[in-house]
């Protein structure tokens, strides 16, 4: 009897030790309040994933720099960090899929244009890098000084432009829209130039017109469907699909200055008629 007493205490000091240790353990700590806080509350998974979402693409494309030196300024160096992003984000239940990969020819550079949604985006660009190559996204410049983040986008291709100041912006664009005919490279833009989750797109920049139609280049509508599984005003992140369309490329060959602000009419209905289409039907693959 004294000895199953004895080994009993033995197990109740064996377990509470093991307790200890992992209350003691900051890592699991973590985990166990993320996991926790994620059944309990829909505002802290939200958070909670797109924090993890964040760093995961800050990680993903910081750790392969040293592989980067060997060709910068390579848009594939982004390939592989792009597959494991992709794969990342589709455990959290976000799934992309790709319409109209035969509008697409790489020998064309030109300027592809996108609307803008959150965030998240930058894992939605690295998953069309898989279809177009030869694609590179215009971002503004002070996510350059987010080190090493910036160094690791500029070793991709990634082209920073000074919002601020204009004429700085202007030469940048130009540079691009030599690098368009040269180098068949494609410039991701987003026209409305800031991001937003409303039904409605933003009146569209016409930057991105002009670059095109100074290099007389293609211009391809890539529409992106309305994340109905993320609201950022309620914080919610739930599951979803990710309709993304690639459409027939625009050719800007013979037009001038005078014709950017018809281009951008057009591109703008364009876009906004077939935003409302996919995210009518992306709607139902949404779950919060």
């Amino acid at each position: 009897m004294a000895i199953l007493t004895s080994s009993s205490r033995v197990l109740q000091y064996l377990i509470v030790l093991k307790i200890n240790v992992f209350l003691n353990s900051l890592s699991l700590q973590v985990v166990v309040a993320m996991i926790v806080g994620s059944l309990l509350s829909n505002t802290f998974k939200y958070h909670a994933k797109m924090f993890i979402i964040v760093l995961m693409s800050f990680l993903v494309l910081v750790v392969p720099i040293p592989l980067f030196l060997f060709k910068p300024r390579w848009p594939l160096n982004a390939l592989i960090p792009g597959i494991v992003a992709c794969a990342f984000i589709r455990l959290f239940g976000v799934e992309y899929e790709i319409r109209g990969q035969e509008h697409i020819n790489v020998r064309n550079g030109g300027v592809v244009l996108l609307n803008h949604q959150s965030a998240i985006d930058i894992v939605m660009l690295s998953r069309l890098l898989r279809e177009f190559r030869n694609i590179v996204p215009v971002v503004k410049k002070e996510l350059f000084y987010m080190l090493p983040f910036g160094i690791a986008s500029y070793l991709v291709g990634v082209v920073f432009i000074d919002r601020k100041n204009t004429a700085s912006a202007k030469d940048v664009m130009k540079r691009e829209a030599v690098a368009i005919t040269k180098d068949h490279l494609k410039l991701a833009i987003f026209p409305e130039g800031t991001r937003h989750d409303n039904d409605t797109l933003l009146p569209f920049k016409k930057g991105s017109f002009h670059v095109a139609v100074d290099s007389q280049s293609i211009i391809q509508p890539v529409i992106v469907s309305k994340y109905h599984f993320l609201d950022h005003k309620r914080k919610r992140f739930g599951r979803g699909r990710v309709i993304i369309k690639i459409m027939p490329e625009i050719p800007t060959k013979g037009m001038t200055k005078a014709d950017v602000n018809e281009l951008t009419e057009r591109c703008q209905h364009l876009m906004q008629t077939e935003f409302d289409a996919l995210s009518a039907e992306a709607k139902q693959y949404c779950h919060n």
